[in-house]
């Protein structure tokens, strides 16, 4: 293993994918394509769905998966403390109203539905394990909804404050409840679920040993140059969560997740720059390794080749879109009805965690390759569907 030669073909071509796709993206006009959904689709042309150039090997193998990591990292480090504030006197005798709470039974409805629209499809023999299905439809996007509330410059508001809460607990929520399942499947022991209370025990542990570290003056002073503190800090959380996780059983999303949660919580969202510079190394590196090798390893052909897919993806699809929008009816306590109905459209978005859980199942052999390919499908579908339906709908009703 240590005399093995490294080849760096694949890597070189991985990475001079992801530096062309931004500037062809940016020249579509006609719809507005995520540069994520553009890395999968670039990787389907130059993978094994089109012309088989990229050939895995363990370095690429590592980069990628830390990429993976870095991406669940990076959606903890969204989550921001002022949503979570609520104004006191704001909500005085209607509690159900708060974003928090609207959020919730949202997040609660979804599992409701996609469970049993997912028992509709086991009928049909189109799912095996109903559970697993059942969280990967129940995920959205993170990482379209932030960016398509930050262009109509909602995040502020009170709206955009529902739909980003709504975002935030079916991410978070669907990434515990995968973990608690992958768990339960791989040892069905109770002691060893109990084990996954330990890594939030680290997180409180980290984060206050985090604060009294932040406080130091000489901080500020290795901020930048070539000291990069923060940064440091931040890749010492990644991996010492990360390596939690693998030690105790766990999936590494929810390790990921948390770390990034805990940089979330230390640093000013709107004075440090360690998020633009965490960003930067994410998605200008790691994280395009990833979607590239899905694309990569995604075999098109063996999906639609497969007579069961004619019925499979229109209706994962379907359901994908039915529960987000019927629990997002809740949302007319607060909004108008065209209000509601882009907050549901918005979040029907699938992309980085749908992989991630379909991905998850596949390795447990939970997932057939056919569903795998169909939940890749649906991503990159919903993901560029449901930002143009939000700007539709709210635009009509501004």
């Amino acid at each position: 293993m240590v005399n093995e030669v490294i080849s760096y073909s694949s890597l070189l071509l991985i990475i001079f994918i992801a530096a062309i796709v931004p500037l062809v993206v940016k020249k579509i006009k006609i719809v507005a394509i995520p540069i994520v959904v553009g890395e999968i689709i670039a990787g389907m042309i130059v993978g094994k769905s089109g012309l088989d150039l990229i050939h895995d090997n363990v370095s690429l193998v590592f980069l990628a998966d830390f990429g993976f990591a870095f991406l669940m990292f990076l959606s903890g480090l969204e989550i921001d403390l002022k949503f979570f504030s609520i104004k006191s006197g704001c909500y005085q005798n209607q509690w159900y109203r708060t974003p928090l709470v609207l959020s919730s039974l949202l997040f609660l409805g979804t599992l409701l539905l996609a469970y049993s629209l997912v028992n509709v499809m086991g009928l049909f023999g189109l799912v095996a394990n109903k559970i697993i299905m059942t969280l990967i439809l129940s995920t959205t996007s993170l990482g379209v909804v932030v960016p398509t509330l930050k262009e109509k410059q909602l995040l502020g508001t009170e709206y955009g404050q529902i739909i980003l809460f709504s975002a935030l607990v079916a991410d978070f929520a669907t990434m515990f409840l995968i973990t608690l399942f992958v768990s339960w499947y791989s040892a069905k022991d109770m002691l060893h679920m109990l084990l996954i209370t330990f890594i939030f025990f680290a997180f409180f542990i980290f984060y206050k040993i985090g604060r009294k570290i932040m406080r130091l003056k000489i901080m500020e002073g290795l901020a930048d140059g070539t000291s990069q503190i923060r940064v440091r800090i931040a890749f010492v959380l990644i991996l010492t969560f990360v390596s939690l996780a693998q030690i105790l059983g766990l999936e590494m999303i929810l390790g990921a997740f948390l770390a990034g949660v805990i940089v979330s919580y230390l640093n000013e969202r709107g004075t440090s720059q360690i998020y633009l510079k965490l960003d930067a190394i994410g998605y200008g590196f790691f994280i395009s390794i990833f979607f590239i090798r899905v694309g990569a390893n995604f075999e098109i052909q063996t999906v639609l080749s497969n007579p069961q897919s004619m019925y499979l993806l229109p209706a994962m699809l379907i359901t994908a879109y039915l529960v987000k929008f019927v629990p997002a009816l809740i949302f007319k306590l607060k909004s108008s009805w065209r209000e509601t109905f882009a907050g549901g459209a918005l979040l029907s978005s699938r992309l980085s965690l749908i992989i991630a859980a379909s991905s998850i199942g596949a390795r447990l052999g939970l997932v057939s390759d056919d569903i795998n390919g169909a939940v890749i499908l649906v991503a990159i579908i919903s993901c560029i569907i449901s930002p143009l339906l939000f700007n539709h709908l709210f635009h009509a009703q501004t």
